[in-house]
């Protein structure tokens, strides 16, 4: 049973409330300061925008390092968004699944009779 506990918390606890959704490779209409994901040779990056000079974007990477990307070698870039399924239907979706194994698998309590007389 804790271990089932122990997993329905990792599922809460690690669920990503945000998405990323797919935007113009314009890199005029990204933001100072919001979240991205772009992809760069074959590889995706989760980034802060900075700023955008002629050729190429400045950015801020997760662990905090700044960099200069040239705008001629991002093949995508997706824009940080909510998920509200991602925030409310996946927690209960693995809730209600949990809860239904536990009730397929229950046997329900286990009565001993023995010694037991009836009154009269």
């Amino acid at each position: 049973m804790k271990k089932l506990f122990l997993l329905l918390a990792i599922a809460f606890l690690f669920q990503s409330c945000f998405s990323y959704k797919k935007m113009e490779n314009d890199p005029l209409k990204m933001e100072p300061g919001k979240k991205y994901k772009i992809e760069r040779n074959n590889k995706n990056y989760k980034v802060t925008f900075d700023s955008l000079t002629d050729k190429s974007i400045l950015i801020t990477r997760k662990n905090r390092t700044k960099e200069e990307i040239p705008i001629n070698e991002i093949t995508s870039i997706r824009k940080r968004k909510f998920s509200i399924g991602k925030t409310v239907a996946l927690p209960v979706t693995i809730a209600a699944t949990v809860t239904g194994i536990f009730i397929l698998t229950y046997d329900g309590p286990n009565i001993n009779l023995d010694g037991f007389t009836m009154p009269n």
